[in-house]
């Protein structure tokens, strides 16, 4: 009997502190995350500039190559192209927010060199 009683005492312990685990933990692990930006980002941001090496043949959203980095571009993605078009060889700015590609600018080629 006494054997029953602990188990049973042993596995809500284990119970509490994977709880504990999984939803404590995260709020250490990601301080930034606390407060979002003002668009309902939360400060995860990334830029990549490169020459394009590869992209959709036939609209702007699809698989890019860039500086020999891979991008998929959907249709909330923006494109900038008042630097020139987007074509392969030329230069270009990636901006990645919360792990999507928010932006695609043309840059000029000096950017790139």
């Amino acid at each position: 009997m006494m054997v029953l009683v602990t188990r049973k005492v042993w596995g809500l312990k284990v119970w509490m502190a994977a709880l504990a685990f999984v939803v404590v933990l995260p709020l250490f692990a990601a301080p930034d995350t606390a407060q979002a930006g003002r668009d309902g980002d939360d400060g995860r941001r990334s830029e990549f500039t490169g020459i394009i090496q590869e992209r959709p043949e036939r609209s702007l959203q699809g698989k890019w190559v860039i500086g020999g980095r891979a991008f998929t571009t959907d249709g909330g993605t923006e494109f900038d192209q008042s630097e020139g078009t987007l074509t392969v060889g030329s230069c270009a700015k990636v901006e990645v927010r919360n792990g999507r590609v928010h932006e695609i600018d043309s840059e000029p080629m000096r950017d790139c060199q």
